[in-house]
């Protein structure tokens, strides 16, 4: 007979809410307030970058892709035809 149970997320991995945040470049382990910081940081710079697509679109037309490396630190909007 076929297993029909699906574990509930807490089920599945009783032990991530204990499991520390490793940075993804530095590979250190990433205190609680700091890591929220970077994702609001990366989360600012991801917005940031679309609203200068969105005013590339207004003054220029066509659509533009957001390409962001935070390992070296770059942001480039590209246009695409």
């Amino acid at each position: 007979m076929p297993n029909t149970h699906v574990p509930a997320a807490g089920e599945a991995m009783p032990a991530a809410e204990v499991m520390p945040i490793i940075g993804r470049f530095s590979g250190r382990v990433i205190l609680g307030d700091v890591a929220v910081q970077m994702a609001a940081a990366a989360l600012q710079i991801q917005r940031d970058a679309a609203s200068i697509a969105a005013a590339l679109t207004i003054i220029h037309g066509g659509k533009y892709l957001v390409m962001i490396n935070h390992e070296v630190g770059f942001v480039s909007l590209v246009r695409r035809s």
